[in-house]
């Protein structure tokens, strides 16, 4: 095979079989126009959209919380040049009910959705894009559907219970199509309306008169696979043993053409291509392409009939790329004539976690999850969804693997595809087969590959761009004050520019942009800018995509005498605000003192509103402080007259320019750590100090607030959504069918601090014998974690 790099097969022929293979030196034309195409199809990088959703069926009034991994779609590790990530919620008609952007860090973002007054009973869809993948036809985005369940006015659901009516049979040739006189593979796949697969269904082949030419049974999903040769003047007819006796006519063989077939043996894939002896006068020395590909990586080699109807190679598992490969047969004129997927499992590898420690602390469950194969000097990032064990409403179709590995290769749905990635073993990976051998062509269709290479019309973004025109502002440096999630800055307009673009920037709802502009005398002004900015508005994701249902296989029954407790679907948040807030104050403020050196002084709304600058603040705690209109100097009270100025810390960022303090908003102070021995910070703060600022948005209250008369507010169109903790519902049994059923325990979209090689999480303790957790996520810069696991309670 040819490849860009060197590449080595070992092959073993048949010994029932002549073969031929052609190596050249050289490419030729089509050859070097297949190569160009594909490189050209494939030079844009992809980056793929894996959503974890807490569960999939959730009663009116719920949260449904959900985690999103934004994946390079090659190597599989995360993509980090993403912050914008758009997720949606739309009914069954494609109208969106709810949407918001949510900001990726290190490829992981997390938000919630309530499911409010805006629902209903009945099906929606979830999405998760970012704007770059707009730029493809594969499915790279994330979707899934989930089902709303409103008790007020459905007490009752009753279960899905199809039958074979109406049933979809398809019967599909490996590799494209069927041919005379040539013992053929024949994938099957039969599903309900619903687009379910029926199992344990058997059919029979028929010919014209009647007879039996053979038979299968269906597996669990509908799947299974036959063999057989078609022969001249033949109609075939499929018989299902339905409760209707289906009888479905088999499309007819070709007279003529080639035929593929793939086995599987000994860590070794045998490909065979066969033809008959009506075919092989006009093919016999005509040469044929045999590409795999990836989607990044193509290889190709040449091969002929030479005189027999049949060529088989044996392939090595190591000769395959890992996970998907696309197997495609050519002409001499680069017309794909077969294709075949087959997934390679070599090299893919999931961590497991040991066995769970639990202890009991006053109403809560401490659980101690042990995973010794992370590497804690790596990223690593999980979510768990914590559900009683006889839980019902989690029926994702996915896992991260089975999403990221197979579903943005293939055109169509697959039903609970996580089976297949779940405890492998040779079973599982000969029913994966028998899936693939149903999917037909791949979705990287060649027609587009050679004709239609994606531009990168939609860019990667990395926060807000605010492009600024500037109007009658004098003054060419701007200073861009701080938010949340973004520091402060500034930016030095050439002499002559009247415009200029700020990226990056990461607002979050509510907060304005604030900008001001230092004039001749070093202060800063309010300017006068006209902005502009992007995105205005979550972007429409118009690719077409395939999802699965779920299958409703119990009733849903609600007993209205045993109500979820008062109102604590929509009183929770203020509940726990009333409740809670004192208590958690004092571990919040407990913790920062305790993680860090030096003084800690935290700001109530008193000092807040009484504290009218940070040079006041700084001298009331000792330190030396002298500030005016343009200037302000600190330093330490230690007896020394040439001491260093202090390190400042402004929520964790570096300030080097100490005039930008001067008009700090102390409205929005959190709280500030002053330490003069600058412990922990090695030689820059072990003669001057250290002071590091924080700041809280969510702090900011409007009777206290400045007037920021020296800054012009930009408000945003678009921002990111606030981060918001999962509430669970406070339910008034947890012992009975409606908690075992539909409840929730907890929620943790990201769990990345992973100490000692251990999660750490604390739950309610339901009084019930058994929980379960879903666990899914990234580890060890590129590898998986997907697990479902069973936590008993002594």
């Amino acid at each position: 095979m040819k490849n860009a790099t060197y590449y080595k097969f070992y092959y073993v022929f048949l010994l029932v079989f002549s073969c031929s293979f052609l190596f050249g030196n050289a490419q030729t034309p089509n050859e070097d126009k297949l190569f160009e195409s594909y490189k050209n199809y494939s030079k844009l990088p992809r980056e793929t959209a894996y959503g974890h959703l807490n569960k999939s069926t959730l009663i009116k009034g719920e949260s449904l919380g959900f985690s999103v991994y934004l994946l390079d779609k090659h190597t599989k590790k995360s993509s980090v040049l993403t912050k914008n990530v758009y997720c949606t919620l739309q009914n069954k008609s494609g109208k969106i009910v709810k949407n918001k952007m949510i900001l990726a860090e290190k490829g992981v973002a997390s938000g919630i959705f309530e499911i409010d007054s805006l629902f209903t009973t009945g099906d929606y869809i979830f999405k998760a894009y970012t704007n770059w993948m707009r730029n493809f036809d594969e499915q790279n985005f994330y979707v899934q559907h989930i089902k709303v369940i409103d008790p007020d006015k459905d007490l009752f659901i009753k279960a899905d219970n199809s039958t074979v009516f109406n049933l979809d049979a398809q019967f599909l040739p490996e590799g494209g199509h069927l041919l005379r006189d040539t013992k053929n593979t024949v994938g099957v796949v039969i599903k309900d309306k619903n687009g379910f697969g029926i199992g344990q269904l058997n059919g029979t082949v028929l010919d014209n008169t009647g007879s039996e030419i053979t038979n299968f049974t269906t597996n669990t999903y509908g799947i299974c696979k036959f063999e057989f040769t078609p022969k001249p003047l033949q109609n075939y007819t499929i018989k299902l043993n339905d409760q209707k006796q289906t009888s479905i006519p088999l499309a007819k063989a070709k007279a003529k053409g080639v035929t593929m077939r793939l086995q599987d043996i000994y860590n070794t894939i045998i490909l065979v291509f066969k033809t008959n002896t009506a075919t092989l006068p006009s093919i016999n020395n005509k040469k044929f392409k045999l590409s795999i590909s990836n989607g990044v990586d193509l290889k190709m080699m040449d091969i002929t009939f030479k005189n027999k109807t049949e060529i088989a190679m044996f392939i090595n598992y190591n000769d395959f790329y890992r996970g998907i490969n696309i197997i495609t047969l050519f002409d001499q004129n680069n017309t794909p004539l077969l294709e075949r997927l087959y997934f390679n499992h070599d090299t893919i590898s999931s961590l497991k976690t040991g066995i769970t420690n639990v202890t009991k602390f006053k109403d809560s469950l401490r659980l101690k999850i042990p995973i010794s194969t992370v590497n804690n000097e790596q990223f690593n990032s999980l979510s768990i969804s914590v559900l009683p064990a006889n839980t019902k409403p989690y029926n994702h179709h996915h896992n991260i693997i089975s999403y990221s590995y197979l579903q943005p290769y293939i055109k169509g749905h697959i039903e609970n595809a996580r089976y297949y990635f779940t405890d492998v073993n040779n079973q599982k990976k000969s029913d994966l087969d028998n899936l693939l051998l149903t999917q037909g062509w791949s979705s990287y269709e060649w027609n587009t590959i050679f004709n239609q290479a994606p531009s990168n019309q939609f860019q990667f973004e990395d926060g807000i761009t605010v492009t600024t025109n500037l109007n009658s502002t004098k003054g060419n440096t701007f200073l861009f004050f701080p938010l949340k999630n973004t520091p402060s800055f500034t930016r030095t307009v050439k002499e002559g520019e009247r415009n200029f673009s700020t990226r990056g920037l990461l607002l979050t709802a509510g907060e304005q942009l604030k900008v001001g502009v230092y004039d001749e005398k070093n202060r800063v002004i309010k300017p006068n800018l006209y902005a502009q900015f992007s995105p205005m508005e979550i972007p429409s994701l118009t690719n077409v995509y395939n999802s699965l249902n779920y299958k409703n296989t119990s009733a849903f029954k609600y007993d209205s005498s045993m109500p979820i407790l008062d109102e604590s679907w929509n009183k929770i948040e203020s509940l726990d605000t009333v409740l809670l807030s004192t208590t958690k104050e004092k571990d919040r403020i407990e913790k920062i003192k305790r993680l860090n050196h030096g003084t800690v002084s935290v700001f109530n709304d008193h000092k807040r509103k009484t504290t009218p600058d940070l040079s006041t603040f700084l001298t009331s705690v000792n330190w030396v402080s002298m500030q005016n209109p343009i200037n302000l100097t600190l330093s330490i009270r230690n007896g020394r007259p040439l001491a260093p100025p202090p390190v400042v810390y402004l929520n964790d960022m570096i300030i080097n320019d100490l005039t930008f303090l001067i008009d700090l908003d102390m409205t929005m102070i959190d709280y500030i750590i002053t330490d003069k021995e600058g412990l922990g910070e090695g030689m820059r703060g072990g003669g001057g100090g250290v002071i590091k600022i924080y700041t809280n948005y969510m702090l900011r209250i409007r009777e206290y607030s400045t007037s920021w008369e020296s800054s012009q507010a930009l408000d945003f169109p678009l921002s990111f959504s606030e981060s918001k903790r999962f509430y669970t519902p406070l339910y008034s049994n947890y012992t009975n069918n409606f908690f075992q059923n539909y409840g929730v325990i907890d929620w943790f979209p990201i769990c990345n601090s992973i100490k000692n090689n251990t999660i750490e999480i604390n739950v309610l303790d339901t009084k019930n014998k058994q929980i379960m957790l879903f666990i899914e996520g990234v580890a060890n810069n590129g590898t998986f974690i997907s697990e479902e696991k069973i936590i008993t309670i002594n």
